[in-house]
C-alpha cells in the first residue's frame, strides 16, 4: 500500500498497464496461439460482431479442409473468430517475397503460394497443405484465389482437389456472409477508406456440411452460394423492415433529396423529412377512413403521390394492393375480389384519364379530398417532429412500428396474367427486405446515387427495387408516369443525373428511338429484366449511348430479383468479369440455384439444361388463398420458376425459354423463343415484330403460329427459307399459312408479352 501512495495515481496506473502485459506476454510464449486469439477477441467484440452457424460440422479433432469465398483481407479472422480449432491458411499472394514476409507467415501457421511463383513452388505449397492435413490439422483455402471485386463468386481453382487427393480428408464449405458491404471488401469500389455503414458491423460465418474429398470445384461453390442463401434466410427476421429503414433513414438525413417528382415540384425534389412527414400527415388522415381493412388497394401511377401512399399504409400496417391500371376490367375485379378491397386510393385527376370499375362495395378514397384536410400547420408540426426528436420515437411513440413483425404482410402483387386468371403473389415485410438487401449488395447503391424509377408500383420490380431501394440507402428516386415516354424520359435522366436504371427490353426499344445519344451518359448501371434482352438491342444501345445494358432475371414470386449480371470491376490490377452477355448473370448475393431434371428435380451438371429453380429469404410467401397452386412451385423452400436453363463452370446461367412456352410436335419439344430470335435475325430488326404461338392441332396435336406486324415487304415464304437454309429442322417451321399479321404485338404495362392475348388472337385467326 505505501508503494502505491509513492508512485501516485499516474505511476499506478502505468504499473498495472505493465503487469498486465507482462501476463500477456507470459501468456502468448506459454501458448502461441494466443498471439492470434487475443487481438481476434478484441477486434470481433468491438468493430465486428461475429455470429457463427453450423460450427458443429466442423470435426473437434482430426484432418479436414475448409474451402472458403473470399472478400476481404480479414476473412482469416473471421474464419478463427467463428471456430476453436487453430486453422492453417493457404493463400495466395504475390506480396509475401516482395516484402519478406514468407518467413514471418509460415512462422504464423500460413502456407503461402505466390501467384507469380512456377508449377513447382505451387506443388511444393500444395504439398505442405497436404502435410498438415497427414497430420490431422485444419486446413483452409481460398479457392477463388482473390478478393471478389462485385460480392459475386469468382471461378474456384482447383488447387484445393490436389490437397485432398494426395491426402483424402472431408471438404467443408465455408461461407463467410455480409462480408461485402463492410470496410475490409471492395464494395463501392474502394478498400478501407469508407465508412462503415453500421458499428458493430455483423458477419456471419456459415460451415456446411461436409462434402467428399471427391467433390469438384462446381459442387464445392454451388454448396458455398447455397450457404449464403441459408444465412439470408436465417437472419431474414433480424433485418430492419423496409418502412423502419426509411424512417431510419429520414430522422438521420432530413434534407437529403429523397423523391424527385417534375408533376409535382419540377424546381427540386422533396427531401427525406418532407416525405416523411407527409406520410406521418396521411397516416393520421387515412387511419379512421380505412378502419379496420386488412388490405388497402391503390390506383395510382408512380410517383410522389404513389410513393407517399405506399408509405403511409406500411405504417398504418396495412397489406397495400397496388392495381395494375394496364390490366382489363376483368383482371383488375379479379384482383378486388380476391383481396376482399373495400378501399381504393386514387386521385381524381388519375381515375379521370385512367377510369377503374372495382366493382360494387368498394369505396374510393381521392388523395386530393385526403390532402385538402392536411393543413400547413399539420405539416409544419409533423416536419419538426421529425427534426426534433429522436429517431427511436417517432419510430415507436409516434408511428408504433416496433408491433410490425417480418412476417406481416407488406403487399400483394398481382402476377401479368399471361397464362390465365391473375394470381395474388404474397410478400412479407422478411421477403420485400430480403430482396433490397441482395440489390443494394448486387448494384453497390449509395446515398449519393439516384434512382430513375419509370416501373409502376404493380409491377414487382418497380414496387421492390425502384421504390424501397433508394429509400433503404438515402439514395433519391427519380420518377415518371410513364415508361413509354422515351423523349421525356430520356431528358430527365439528363437532367437529374440519374446513376441507376431498371427497365425492360421493351421500353429500352422507345429510348432507342425518340432519345438523344448524351441522355443517358451519367448512368453506371443499367439493369433490364422481364424478358429477354435481344443481343443486337443492347449492342445498339451501347453504340448510341455509350451505355451497355446487363441483363437479369426475376419474377414476382422472387420479390423479385434473384439473378443478374453486373458492370465487370477493374481494382488493382485485376478485372472480375461481372457481365456475360447473353447470360442472366450469376444468383444475387444471399440467393442461390440450381438447374434440376423438370420431372425430378434431380440436380444436373453444368452445360446441361434443365429446370431453373431459386431459393433464398426472396421466396415469396405464397399465393393468395391458392395453397394448392403454392405447393406446386414451392418445394422445400426452392422456387420452381418454369423457365428451362444452363449454369456454366463460372456460374452464369444462360435463359434458354420459359417450359409453357415450348411446343411438343412430333414428340420433340419446339422452344417458341429460339424461333422468334432466328426470325428477328433474318429479317434483321431490333424491333418486336414476330410471336411465336401453339395452338392446337388435329394431325400433330400442335402447331406454330407466327404472329407479326407489317414486314416493309419481306415476304414469308423467304423467311422460311433463310430459316430452312440455318439448318433449323423442319418441326420448327411454320407453314406460310400460319403466319398472320396483327396491327401491334400485344404488350402488358409491365413491358412483358401478353402470352394470354397472343393466343386469344391465333386461335380466332386460325379457327
Amino acid at each position: 500500500m505505501q508503494l502505491l501512495e509513492d508512485l501516485g495515481t499516474a505511476g499506478t496506473i502505468l504499473l498495472a498497464a505493465g503487469l498486465l502485459v507482462l501476463a500477456l506476454a507470459i501468456l502468448c510464449w506459454w501458448k502461441p496461439i494466443l498471439l492470434v486469439r487475443i487481438p481476434v477477441w478484441i477486434i470481433t467484440h468491438t468493430i465486428c460482431r461475429v455470429r457463427s452457424l453450423g460450427r458443429d460440422n466442423v470435426p473437434a479433432t482430426g484432418p479436414a479442409l475448409l474451402v472458403c469465398n473470399h472478400v476481404s483481407h480479414f476473412d482469416w479472422l473471421f474464419l478463427l473468430a467463428g471456430q476453436r480449432r487453430f486453422v492453417r491458411f493457404v493463400i495466395f499472394a504475390g506480396w509475401t517475397k516482395k516484402f519478406g514476409l514468407r518467413h514471418l507467415l509460415r512462422w504464423a501457421g500460413v502456407i503461402p503460394i505466390d501467384k507469380g511463383a512456377g508449377p513447382r513452388a505451387i506443388v511444393q505449397s500444395l504439398r505442405a497443405a497436404s502435410d498438415a492435413l497427414e497430420r490431422g490439422e485444419l486446413v483452409c483455402i481460398f479457392a477463388e484465389g482473390r478478393f471478389t471485386r462485385t460480392g459475386f463468386l469468382l471461378p474456384f481453382h482447383r488447387g484445393f482437389e490436389q490437397i485432398v487427393k494426395r491426402t483424402p480428408a472431408p471438404v467443408i464449405p465455408v461461407c463467410l456472409e455480409q462480408v461485402w458491404g463492410s470496410i475490409f471488401s471492395y464494395w463501392g469500389g474502394k478498400l478501407i477508406w469508407k465508412w462503415p455503414m453500421e458499428l458493430p458491423y455483423p458477419v456471419n460465418v456459415v460451415f456446411g456440411t461436409p462434402l467428399p474429398a471427391t467433390a469438384s470445384p462446381v459442387e464445392v461453390r454451388l454448396a458455398i452460394q447455397k450457404l449464403s442463401a441459408d444465412s439470408a434466410v436465417a437472419r431474414s427476421g433480424r433485418r430492419p423492415l423496409v418502412h423502419r429503414q426509411f424512417v431510419r433513414t429520414a430522422c438521420r438525413h432530413p434534407f437529403r433529396s429523397c423523391i424527385i417528382d417534375p408533376t409535382v415540384k419540377k424546381n427540386g425534389g422533396l427531401s427525406y423529412g418532407m416525405v416523411l412527414a407527409g406520410a406521418m400527415c396521411l397516416t393520421k388522415e387515412l387511419r379512421p377512413l380505412l378502419g379496420d381493412d386488412r388490405m388497402v388497394g391503390v390506383w395510382l401511377p408512380a410517383g410522389a403521390g404513389a410513393a407517399l401512399v405506399n408509405i403511409a399504409l406500411a405504417f398504418l400496417g396495412k397489406t397495400v394492393v397496388n392495381l395494375n391500371y394496364t390490366a382489363s376490367r376483368e383482371a383488375v375485379q379479379s384482383a378486388v375480389r380476391q383481396c376482399g378491397l373495400r378501399h381504393i386510393i386514387t386521385a381524381q385527376r388519375f381515375s379521370g384519364l385512367v377510369p377503374i370499375n372495382p366493382g360494387p362495395d368498394v369505396q374510393m378514397i381521392n388523395l386530393e379530398e385526403v390532402n385538402a384536410r392536411i393543413t400547413l400547420g399539420k405539416q409544419v408540426r409533423a416536419f419538426l417532429r421529425v427534426l426534433l426528436l429522436p429517431r427511436f420515437v417517432v419510430e415507436r411513440w409516434l408511428l408504433g412500428l416496433h408491433k410490425h413483425r417480418p412476417d406481416d404482410l407488406l403487399t400483394v402483387i398481382f402476377s401479368s396474367g399471361t397464362t390465365g386468371e391473375p394470381k395474388g403473389v404474397m410478400l412479407q415485410h422478411r421477403q420485400v427486405a430480403a430482396n433490397a438487401d441482395s440489390m443494394i449488395q448486387a448494384t453497390a447503391a449509395r446515398s449519393k446515387d439516384r434512382m430513375l424509377a419509370v416501373l409502376p408500383l404493380f409491377h414487382s420490380f418497380g414496387f421492390t427495387v425502384t421504390f424501397w431501394v433508394p429509400l433503404q440507402v438515402g439514395a433519391s428516386a427519380v420518377f415518371h408516369v410513364d415508361p413509354r415516354q422515351g423523349k421525356q424520359i430520356g431528358q430527365l435522366c439528363k437532367k437529374q443525373r440519374c446513376t441507376l436504371f431498371m427497365t425492360t427490353p421493351t421500353f429500352l426499344r422507345f429510348y432507342l428511338k425518340r432519345c438523344d445519344k448524351d441522355d443517358f451518359a451519367t448512368l453506371r448501371m443499367l439493369m433490364c429484366g422481364a424478358e429477354k434482352l435481344p443481343a443486337d438491342v443492347a449492342q445498339e444501345f451501347q453504340l448510341k449511348f455509350g451505355v451497355l445494358p446487363m441483363e437479369g432475371y426475376g419474377t414476382t414470386e422472387l420479390s423479385p430479383a434473384a439473378i443478374s449480371n453486373v458492370p465487370d470491376q477493374d481494382m488493382d490490377g485485376f478485372r472480375q468479369i461481372g457481365n456475360k452477355p447473353g447470360t442472366i448473370g450469376q444468383p444475387l448475393p444471399g440467393i442461390t440455384a440450381r438447374i434440376v431434371d423438370p420431372d425430378t428435380l434431380t440436380p444436373l451438371p453444368s452445360g446441361q439444361e434443365g429446370m431453373l429453380i431459386v431459393y433464398g429469404a426472396n421466396v415469396m410467401a405464397g399465393y393468395l388463398g391458392r395453397p394448392d397452386l403454392t405447393s406446386e412451385v414451392i418445394r422445400d423452400g426452392w422456387y420452381v420458376t418454369g423457365d428451362i436453363a444452363r449454369y456454366d463452370d463460372d456460374g452464369f446461367i444462360t435463359l434458354t425459354d420459359r417450359l409453357s412456352r415450348f411446343s411438343k410436335i412430333g414428340g420433340e419439344m419446339v422452344p417458341h423463343q429460339k424461333i422468334e430470335d432466328e426470325f428477328h435475325q433474318a429479317a434483321g430488326t431490333t424491333d418486336r415484330v414476330f410471336v411465336v404461338v401453339g395452338v392446337p392441332d388435329e394431325s400433330k396435336g400442335e402447331r406454330l403460329v407466327v404472329l407479326h406486324t407489317a414486314l416493309n415487304g419481306i415476304e414469308p415464304a423467304g423467311l422460311r427459307k433463310t430459316l430452312e437454309e440455318k439448318g433449323l429442322p423442319n418441326l420448327w417451321l411454320p407453314r406460310e399459312r400460319d403466319f398472320i399479321q396483327v396491327t401491334e404485338i400485344p404488350i402488358l404495362g409491365s413491358g412483358k408479352l401478353d402470352l394470354k392475348k397472343c393466343k386469344e388472337k391465333a386461335l380466332e385467326a386460325t379457327h
